[in-house]
């Protein structure tokens, strides 16, 4: 589900160092970094956190078109892999085109906050489960996985849960 991580953020973003303290940063980019490494992925990290409201307004506009998917996937490009600011509409315009969805009428929806009620809902009903941070992962209702975990992690978590695992082939 979407969660606004830190909505306190105004819309032209903050400095990171104002947001994160330097030790914090310095672990989590670290762990981020080698978790990455670890699956051949090199992230750009920005050093400002961006209002992710119009990124979760706009993914939650293709899901209402059902195109998410591709809308996910390229969100997540635009900001990792290419470094932009998705909290921007225009570069939030070109993602919709990349993933097939409507850029005008996503626009329209974004500005009259069209999907606002929804993720404030999902922040309090995260914040009751006292989820604060990203990614966060419940697993059989049993299970809270936060931030970046390594794969084994949640191979772990699956083995108490009984669940085998997948062996996937290619050919």
């Amino acid at each position: 589900m979407p969660f606004e991580l830190h909505p306190e953020i105004p819309p032209e973003g903050r400095p990171r160092d104002e947001v994160l303290p330097p030790a914090y940063r310095a672990r989590a980019e670290e762990g981020v970094n080698r978790l990455a490494a670890q699956v051949g992925l090199q992230l750009r990290l920005h050093d400002r956190l961006i209002n992710s409201r119009p990124a979760l307004q706009a993914a939650e506009f293709a899901r209402e078109q059902g195109r998410f998917e591709p809308m996910h996937h390229e969100l997540f490009r635009a900001y990792w892999d290419e470094g932009r600011d998705v909290s921007n509409m225009a570069v939030l315009r070109e993602v919709a085109g990349r993933a097939g969805v409507d850029a005008d009428i996503m626009e329209q929806r974004v500005a009259e906050d069209r999907f606002g009620d929804y993720l404030d809902a999902r922040r309090a009903e995260a914040q009751e489960l006292m989820i604060d941070g990203i990614p966060a992962h419940i697993i059989d209702d049993r299970y809270l996985v936060m931030g970046a975990q390594p794969y084994d992690l949640f191979e772990r978590v699956m083995g108490r849960l009984g669940v085998g695992r997948r062996i996937t082939t290619t050919s």
